[in-house]
């Protein structure tokens, strides 16, 4: 049996490599060890091409900010916050990760 993290990866991988203009993917690294997610983040940044667009749905900010140049912020439905990657760091002076911290009022434990 496959872990699954490597049933992601794999899955991805597939996804991938269809060489598709857009991809959807919900928490492809929900619920998987940090090796996983290292590796899946791998599997994006080898297939992506610049052509492609990518949502990407995760809880999971620190992993995925240094690969997207834009981000969407969303809660109770509405979105609550969007924008260029690059140009959120430098608005409010900190990581994506931080600047959802900060909006969602989460801690960092």
């Amino acid at each position: 049996t496959m872990s699954k993290g490597m049933q992601e990866k794999l899955q991805l991988t597939l996804v991938m490599s269809r060489r598709a203009r857009i991809y959807l993917l919900d928490e492809p690294m929900g619920g998987v060890d940090p090796a996983a997610r290292s590796a899946i983040l791998e599997v994006v940044l080898r297939n992506y091409q610049d052509d492609a667009l990518m949502v990407l749905a995760t809880h999971l900010i620190y992993d995925v900010e240094r690969i997207f140049d834009e981000v969407l912020m969303m809660g109770f439905g509405q979105v609550i916050m969007q924008g260029e990657t690059d140009q959120l760091r430098a608005q409010y002076g900190k990581s994506i990760d931080d600047i959802f911290r900060e909006v969602f009022r989460c801690s960092a434990n």
